[in-house]
């Protein structure tokens, strides 16, 4: 499976389809690349799963197929392609994204993929884990891995925000806008008692720039002598060129608010996610975008993010123009 070359960011969006009304468009993509850029058998590419399978569907903002995945009814997830131009965009973190929401939407168990093995950090990022050695398929080697779905629980309307409690709640917010995104965020953090961490490419003012905001992250960070905020971004360099009311806050309490530039094995991620005491969380796979999913009491999950978090984080570097902004 090959997961996520390099042009501008564009508009994208992803459908789900069935293999009737998009045949043509799904063979199109895996034609170009697996059969003809990874020189895969057509015999192994068409293995009659199609028909039955799930699949999603992303296009541009002109309607133009880009990228395909399909996931079979006993959660295999496979034949994940995404044109070249296209990829480490987010493209495969929203198919991805899309196939897990569904399979937890059926209650299944588990989801399974066989990962072609320069994709597997890709994978791991989003909760999967190797199983097993690696072996050959189609010539390309691969590896076998799995992720453990916690049960859908409830889905909550947005409008029912005010009622959820962080580390109580049980259930999930779909974030469709950006005011969905700023309030979720706000409700949240301002709930928080001793962590927030924030993995964001660029402190996206539209979110995080807001009086309600900045006061929630203050309550937190001094809430009790332990709270810690800690903030990973890809490139400071726009928060340092327009300035962020989180810069000066982390300068006013800088035992408390830390903020770091992201190495650069880790620039390949356009998500945005943030942890709120190790169980609420608030997902959004791709920057630029404002769909997303918040939960204010998975454990589970929040794990799997820290996980990439930390990870991400003892290979950063504290970021000293930031430190400096408005000195």
């Amino acid at each position: 499976m090959s997961a996520s070359s390099d042009s501008p960011p564009k508009a994208f969006h992803i459908q789900r389809v069935t293999w009737q009304a998009a045949e043509s468009d799904l063979r199109l993509l895996r034609e170009f690349v697996f059969i003809k850029e990874q020189h895969v058998p057509p015999e192994l590419e068409w293995d009659g799963e199609d028909e039955q399978a799930v699949h999603v569907l992303a296009r541009d903002d002109k309607d133009r197929p880009i990228g395909t995945a399909r996931m079979t009814g006993d959660g295999q997830i496979g034949r994940m392609a995404v044109l070249r131009a296209w990829r480490h965009r987010g493209v495969g973190s929203e198919m991805l994204t899309a196939l897990i929401t569904i399979a937890r939407a059926r209650q299944l168990p588990r989801v399974k993929l066989d990962a072609q093995v320069q994709a597997i950090d890709f994978y791991l990022r989003h909760g999967f884990e190797p199983q097993g050695e690696t072996f050959m398929d189609a010539g390309i080697p691969h590896q076998h891995m799995t992720r453990t779905l916690p049960p859908l629980d409830v889905h909550i309307n947005i409008k029912d925000l005010p009622r959820q409690v962080l580390g109580e709640t049980r259930g999930y917010i779909d974030l469709r806008g950006l005011e969905d995104n700023k309030q979720v965020a706000v409700h949240m953090v301002s709930q928080g008692q001793r962590t927030l961490n924030l993995f964001t490419p660029n402190l996206d003012p539209r979110v995080f720039d807001n009086e309600a905001f900045i006061d929630a992250v203050k309550k937190l960070a001094i809430n009790n002598p332990r709270s810690q905020v800690r903030i990973l971004l890809l490139d400071p360099h726009d928060v340092v060129s327009r300035g962020h009311r989180i810069v000066e806050l982390a300068r006013r309490i800088s035992s408390h608010v830390f903020i770091h530039r992201a190495d650069e094995e880790d620039h390949d991620h356009v998500d945005t996610f943030m942890v709120v005491d190790e169980v609420g969380i608030i997902r959004r796979a791709h920057n630029d975008r404002f769909e997303g999913i918040a939960e204010f009491n998975n454990p589970g999950e929040a794990r799997l993010l820290m996980k990439t978090f930390n990870e991400a984080w003892e290979r950063s570097q504290p970021e000293p123009e930031l430190r400096r902004l408005h000195l």
